[in-house]
């Protein structure tokens, strides 16, 4: 499943921008996509020879201004992609829709053939989801929407001041996070070609370092309330399907050691409602709480952070679940202290769930 998770990719940090005239200018593009199925379980290998297709439009805006330079120490995109893709099986997997807001640090930007990496997480709608009777082959999608992500890889070359000709490898991930059963979820390398327009000419330089990130802070900690719905399928003797609600709290310290890199570990405990309805179900009384004890890498890109943690259980009286389990999260921060985001959780290559997290932040 995505490891976007991937998130432990570092970029070049040296850079900062010039431009003419606006600090912000806005960007559109577009791009054809091409690409193949990873049939990453047994269940999956008969419906994944299938090649989809598809297309992108973008729109988004060249961070260059100094405070977006200075804090991130790059220059970056911010912006928001949509998708439509025909995944080349009508009948089973039918097409998907996405919109999906990314950030896209940028590496050497000031030469005409340069590089960026986009990081991306957003909604898909699905046309064909699993159905017992008449779709039961597609383990992929059990939730007409579900949650997209992606970790890709692009190189520009500046054709003229305004237009620019992209090339770029995508790594797409579709997920109902564990929502609804069966959700083996989707991944799907793409292969694309576009154009670029920018609105107004943009000229970007390589100026000197800048060490201002060295005078900030380095240590820092922050605390998070979960929660999460996951439903419970309907099984023999219980034939409706139940949501189960998960809520818990996390509280990490980490240190940066970098411009745009941070390592924190901490702990978590989480009441896991689905877990609670299948105990139920076989009248167990064992507990559904779980805690878990959580050490990774976080990537910093201004006001964003990508974190990719890592972690065995300490208490998990019900083990239902495997001993280790990876969260990867992208939140936000809003002012000084509000941290809002979600997180994925996942045993090995199976994502299990989706959840919503806010918190504080010193």
């Amino acid at each position: 499943m995505l490891r976007y998770l991937l998130l432990l990719l570092a970029f070049p940090a040296s850079s900062l921008a010039q431009t003419e005239g606006s600090q912000h200018p806005f960007q559109v593009g577009a791009k054809w996509h091409r690409g193949f199925i990873i049939a990453h379980s047994r269940e999956l290998i008969d419906v994944s020879h299938s090649n989809p297709y598809g297309f992108e439009i973008n729109a988004h805006w060249l961070l260059a201004g100094e405070k977006e330079v200075r804090e991130t120490g790059l220059i970056a995109k911010r912006g928001f992609a949509a998708y439509y893709f025909n995944f080349d099986n009508p009948a089973v997997l039918g097409h998907s829709i996405a919109f999906v807001p990314f950030v896209e640090p940028l590496i050497r930007p000031w030469g005409r053939l340069y590089g960026s990496v986009q990081l991306g997480l957003g909604a898909a709608y699905v046309s064909k989801v699993y159905d017992e009777k008449s779709n039961p082959t597609n383990l992929f999608f059990s939730l007409p929407v579900s949650f997209w992500a992606m970790l890709n890889a692009n190189v520009y070359f500046k054709v003229s001041k305004h237009w620019q000709a992209t090339s770029s490898f995508n790594y797409n991930h579709i997920s109902n996070g564990g929502m609804k059963s069966p959700n083996k979820g989707m991944n799907f390398p793409t292969f694309n070609l576009g154009l670029q327009y920018a609105f107004q000419s943009v000229s970007m330089k390589k100026p000197e370092k800048n060490h201002d990130w060295k005078t900030q802070p380095k240590n820092f900690c922050y605390l998070l309330a979960a929660g999460s719905v996951k439903n419970v399928p309907a099984q023999a003797g219980f034939p409706k399907i139940e949501p189960g609600i998960l809520y818990g709290a996390q509280g990490m310290l980490g240190r940066r050691v970098g411009r745009m890199s941070a390592l924190s570990a901490g702990i978590e405990f989480v009441h896991d409602g689905y877990d609670r309805i299948l105990l139920d179900r076989q009248s167990d009384n064992t507990s559904a709480w779980k805690g878990g004890f959580l050490i990774g890498h976080e990537l910093l890109v201004g006001k964003v952070r990508f974190t990719t943690h890592l972690g065995p259980y300490f208490y998990n009286p019900s083990r239902i679940t495997d001993a280790i389990y990876q969260r990867y999260g992208l939140y936000y921060r809003f002012g000084r202290h509000v941290l809002v985001g979600s997180t994925l959780k996942t045993h090995r290559h199976v994502a299990e769930v989706f959840e919503l997290r806010v918190g504080w932040i010193w």
